[in-house]
């Protein structure tokens, strides 16, 4: 939900980019306005990364994430390496994207749909300034200009849903969901299956199955669903909330497991 005072205090800080582009400069967006903000992204997103749904603010103060990079723009060509996580630690050795575009998406340095709250390892560590698109085209480098771009990471707020596009196995293992080439970029871009971040999803995924499988039998002895307890256990699982642990990936796993079920009946089942 949009703050009230944003608009009013961002924009000074979109004229002078306006006013260097209009005299041939490059923009460099240097202010960390958007960090007065936060607060406003951890309620809405109840303390969670908009990319791995750890709860941010239990060991980090979290970053205000430009989900289009501001300032530059880097991707993966044929023969970069993605790199890994060094074992034991958050570190990551070993990737060397191709730098594309320099200045980035700096006319939405200061829009409000282009911010998710993160955790500094995803957005640090990983994503940087990566950001993946479709290709051809070449990468839009102004606004309105006729570049039919689509980028391809997920964005929990965006139009296409995540469960759709990423499959959990029963160790929080995540891949693409039907070959989905969103949900390969997002995993990929974002690290979702370094091991620590598997370590955590692990136990929320065993238990997720468990009650599918309590669901699926319960169905299979004529249960009614609103007296099914195992879409019950789901329905707890996957809501919103701040003690809710890796909601997004319970969804999906309802999705994958049980389709046609999607999370919106079964969250109208139980409202």
């Amino acid at each position: 939900m949009l703050n009230p005072t944003f608009e009013a205090r961002v924009q000074a800080e979109r004229d002078k980019i306006r006013a260097a582009i209009l005299a041939g400069q490059v923009p460099r967006i240097e202010k960390t306005l958007w960090q007065d903000f936060k607060v406003d992204f951890s309620l809405q997103q109840h303390g969670k990364c908009g990319y791995c749904e750890i709860n941010v603010m239990v060991g980090h103060f979290g970053d205000v994430e430009h989900f289009a990079p501001k300032n530059e723009v880097a991707e993966f060509n044929a023969g970069d390496n993605e790199g890994s996580e060094i074992e034991g630690l958050a570190s990551l050795k070993g990737r060397s994207p191709s730098l594309k575009v320099a200045p980035g998406y700096w006319w939405l340095a200061y829009q409000w749909e282009n911010y998710l709250l993160s955790c500094g390892i995803c957005n640090q560590t990983w994503k940087n300034s990566l950001f993946p698109v479709k290709h051809p085209p070449p990468r839009a480098g102004a606004p309105l200009e006729t570049v039919p771009e689509s980028f391809l990471l997920l964005n929990p707020y965006g139009t296409r849903d995540p469960a759709r596009h990423l499959r959990f196995d029963i160790n929080g293992f995540v891949e693409p969901r039907n070959s989905s080439i969103y949900g390969r970029e997002t995993i990929r871009t974002c690290g979702l299956n370094r091991l620590a971040l598997l370590n955590a999803r692990q136990p929320v995924a065993e238990r997720a199955f468990a009650a599918v499988v309590d669901a699926q039998l319960a169905e299979q002895d004529g249960v009614a669903p609103a007296d099914n307890e195992g879409l019950q256990d789901l329905h707890r699982m996957g809501q919103d909330g701040k003690t809710a642990v890796h909601p997004g990936m319970v969804r999906a796993i309802i999705l994958a497991e049980l389709e046609p079920l999607t999370w919106e009946v079964l969250d109208a089942l139980f409202a």
